[in-house]
């Protein structure tokens, strides 16, 4: 998957946070993940209308992220928006909470490990894609 993370402001916030599933895809789940997007948004837009990955509304717009849970572990596939650092510590809880064993996610970003440093991220794999023309 091509998809990515987008963080926004590095500063934790004090505000609760507050999450709405979101289904199915709309006009302003698309704004709020449109800087995200890779080659594949409309397989990350087919996954969140036939259930198979799941779209968040946080902070009642602040962030959206898509997100799924497969062998264990919770995949956040796309992030955009603030309060990245406060999001993953939700994630580590909620995924504790599950009796999941890990979290990953998909970036351009490599700052993003610094921001999350606390989480201590680790590096799983290097992805590169050829384009193909012609035939």
């Amino acid at each position: 998957m091509d998809s990515r993370v987008s963080a926004g402001r590095a500063v934790s916030s004090q505000k609760t946070l507050v999450v709405e599933k979101v289904r199915p895809w709309n006009d302003e789940a698309e704004r709020g993940l449109a800087q995200t997007f890779g080659h594949d948004r409309d397989l990350l837009i087919a996954g969140v209308n036939d259930g198979s990955l799941e779209l968040f509304k946080l902070w009642g717009g602040a962030a959206w992220m898509i997100t799924r849970m497969e062998a264990g572990v919770l995949t956040c596939c796309c992030y955009q928006g603030a309060h990245v650092r406060d999001a993953m510590a939700a994630m580590v809880a909620e995924s504790h909470r599950l009796g999941l064993k890990a979290i990953q996610f998909y970036t351009r970003r490599p700052g993003l490990a610094r921001l999350l440093a606390e989480f201590h991220p680790e590096p799983q794999e290097t992805v590169y894609r050829i384009e193909l023309h012609g035939k």
